[in-house]
């Protein structure tokens, strides 16, 4: 028994071992969700401007991709 108090362990294993219970893995699972949402959206956002997010990513959207394929539109009848 004393042997085992004398093992070395990183601080960090012993904070995520804590983590790993599946109670615990359970109640993190939709707080983690909705940051991964949230940031999602952000990249999304900042990504709009650039025109070849509008022409690969927003354009493609099924129900507002029209609006981006406008912008297009004009930005490439303007040129």
């Amino acid at each position: 028994m004393l042997a085992q108090q004398w093992v070395a362990v990183a601080p960090w294993v012993r904070t995520f071992a804590s983590m790993a219970h599946r109670e615990k893995l359970f109640n993190y699972g939709p707080v983690l969700a909705t940051w991964g949402t949230a940031a999602g959206i952000a990249a999304l956002f900042l990504l709009e401007p650039a025109p070849i997010a509008q022409a690969d990513i927003f354009a493609q959207l099924p129900v507002v991709g029209k609006h981006w394929q406008a912008k297009l539109d004009a930005r490439e009848f303007k040129e």
